[in-house]
C-alpha cells in the first residue's frame, strides 16, 4: 500500500507533509470578625493593665496599682503596698502582640515563555511548497515568540509567633501560589492556510508540516502553554536593632530591624503541548493523522534563605522593607515525547514521535544547577483596629537557571523519523541540550494582617 505521501506532511518534501481568588474574600471575612474579637479582649485587658506608680521620689520597693480609679496611693486592690514588692507586680516588658497572620491577594507578572514561531500562515493562493514557510516575505506568524506574558491571579499566607516576651526571637512561616497562566492557539478547519515550520536536515531548508490547505489537507490545531509557581518558607527572626525588639519599658526605639534565616522551597511547572488532527482531500490519498507532542519542565529550588526585614512605625501607618536571597540547587526536569496515529483503507498504526519530538530528543532528562534567588518586598500598613491591619504591597522574585519548555524545541528535523519513520542516513535531528533561562515575577499584593 502505497504511502500517503501529501497527507502525512504535505510540505516541500516528498514525503512531508485568571479566575479570582474567591478563597480571599472568605478570609477577610474571618479577619475581620475575629478582629472585633480581638478588640474586645484587648479592652478589657486593658481595665486591669498593671501600671507603675508616678513620683518625683519613686521609691524602689513602691508598687503599683490597677487602672481603674485608685492610682497610686500605694494600693493594689485594696492592698497596701508595702505587701507586695516591685518586681512581681511591675513588668520590665512592655504589651506586645506575639502572633501575626497576614493573608494577601496578589496580581503578578511574569516572564513569558520564549519560543520559536510555532504556528504559521501564508495569503491565499501561495504555492503548496512555500505555504507557511520562514523566511518567506508573505509568510506570517500566528503563535510563538514570546507567549504565556499574561498577569495572573495567587494568594499568599504569611505567619509568624514571637517565642520570647522581649519579641526578640521568632518562627515565621509563608506560602503563596500563582495560579495556573494559560494561553494557547486553536484553529479548526476553514480556508486559512495553516501550517507548523521546520528545518529539513537532509536538504538544509526552511520547510513546514501543512495543518490547513484547500484541497490537499483539512485539519485542526491546538497549542496549549501553561505555567504555574508556588514556594513556601520557614525562618527563623532575630532582632538585630534594638536587641529587645523594641519591647521593654526602657527602650524608646519603635522602628525594629530583624535577621532571617530559614529554608525555602520553590517550584515552577510549565508545559507546552500540540494536538494535531488531520484529514486527507486527495482522493488518491485519503485518511487520517493525528498527533500529539508535549514539552514539560519542571524546576525545584531548596535552599538556605537568609535575609533581613525593616520596619518603619508610625502612629497609624507602618512601612516594611524586606530583602531575601535563598542558595542552594535548583533540580531541573524536562520530559518530551509524541505520538502519531495514521489511519488509511480503514487500517490504524501507530508511532513514537511527532513533529519536533522525536526518538533522540524524547524522554526524561534531569540535573541539578547551583543557583541564589533573591526576593525585595514593600508592604505598607495600616492600623484599622488595635489587632487589625491593612496592606498593599509590592514583591519582586528572581529565579536563574530554570529550564522552559520553550527553550528545549529544536525545530531542525529530519524527514525520516516522520511517521512512518524510514531510514535515516543524516546525522539524526532534533536532539535534546540542557538550554537553562531566567524567571522573573514580580506585582501588586493587597490583604490583611492580624495581630494577638
Amino acid at each position: 500500500m502505497p504511502a500517503p505521501t501529501n497527507l502525512r506532511f504535505a510540505s516541500h518534501a516528498s514525503r512531508s507533509l485568571s479566575k479570582p481568588f474567591t478563597c480571599g474574600a472568605i478570609i477577610a471575612s474571618l479577619i475581620l470578625l475575629l478582629s472585633f474579637g480581638c478588640e474586645t479582649q484587648r479592652v478589657q485587658a486593658q481595665q486591669y493593665a498593671v501600671v507603675p506608680v508616678s513620683g518625683n521620689n519613686l521609691d524602689p520597693y513602691a508598687t503599683a496599682a490597677y487602672n481603674s480609679g485608685t492610682q497610686g496611693g500605694g494600693f493594689l486592690a485594696g492592698f497596701p503596698s508595702q505587701s507586695f514588692p516591685s518586681n512581681l507586680l511591675a513588668p520590665t516588658v512592655a504589651t506586645q502582640d506575639r502572633f501575626w497572620l497576614r493573608t494577601d491577594y496578589i496580581r503578578w507578572w511574569a516572564d513569558g515563555m520564549d519560543t520559536p514561531a510555532l504556528v504559521t500562515t501564508s495569503p491565499a493562493g501561495t504555492a503548496q511548497t512555500d505555504a507557511g514557510v520562514l523566511g518567506l516575505a508573505n509568510t506570517q506568524t500566528l503563535y510563538g515568540g514570546e507567549i504565556n506574558d499574561e498577569s495572573t491571579n495567587g494568594i499568599r499566607f504569611r505567619g509568624g509567633f514571637f517565642v520570647t516576651p522581649a519579641s526578640a526571637f521568632g518562627i515565621e512561616g509563608e506560602f503563596f501560589r500563582i495560579g495556573s497562566n494559560e494561553s494557547g492557539f486553536s484553529r479548526d478547519g476553514g480556508t486559512q492556510i495553516v501550517a507548523r515550520p521546520f528545518y529539513r536536515t537532509d536538504t538544509d531548508i526552511e520547510t513546514s508540516q501543512l495543518i490547513n490547505y484547500p484541497g490537499v489537507v483539512d485539519g485542526s490545531l491546538s497549542v496549549g502553554a501553561s505555567s504555574k509557581l508556588n514556594s513556601y518558607l520557614v525562618n527563623g527572626r532575630i532582632a538585630l536593632c534594638p536587641t529587645c525588639g523594641g519591647n521593654c519599658v526602657t527602650c524608646r526605639n519603635t522602628d525594629r530591624v530583624d535577621w532571617l534565616i530559614g529554608y525555602r522551597h520553590i517550584e515552577l511547572d510549565e508545559s507546552l503541548t500540540f494536538s494535531e488532527s488531520l484529514e486527507s482531500q486527495l482522493t488518491a490519498a485519503p485518511g487520517t493523522i493525528n498527533l500529539n507532542e508535549a514539552f514539560r519542565t519542571s524546576n525545584e529550588f531548596d535552599g538556605l534563605q537568609l535575609g533581613v526585614v525593616y520596619q518603619a512605625n508610625l502612629e497609624r501607618i507602618w512601612l516594611e522593607s524586606l530583602l531575601r536571597v535563598a542558595v542552594g540547587t535548583t533540580s531541573q526536569t524536562v520530559s518530551i515525547n509524541g505520538n502519531t496515529t495514521i489511519t488509511e483503507s480503514g487500517v490504524t498504526d501507530e508511532y513514537t514521535g511527532g513533529l519536533y519530538a522525536q526518538r533522540d530528543n524524547s524522554g526524561t532528562f534531569s540535573r541539578d544547577e547551583f543557583t541564589m534567588v533573591p526576593e525585595v518586598g514593600f508592604t505598607l500598613g495600616v492600623h484599622l483596629t488595635s489587632c487589625l491591619d491593612a496592606t498593599v504591597g509590592y514583591t519582586l522574585l528572581y529565579m536563574p537557571n530554570v529550564a522552559r519548555p520553550g527553550d528545549q524545541i529544536d525545530r531542525d528535523v529530519d524527514p525520516d523519523l516522520l511517521a512512518p519513520p524510514g531510514i535515516v542516513t543524516s546525522p539524526s535531528r532534533p536532539e535534546f541540550r540542557f538550554i537553562q533561562n531566567d524567571y522573573v515575577a514580580h506585582g501588586l499584593s493587597i490583604g490583611g494582617q492580624l495581630r494577638f
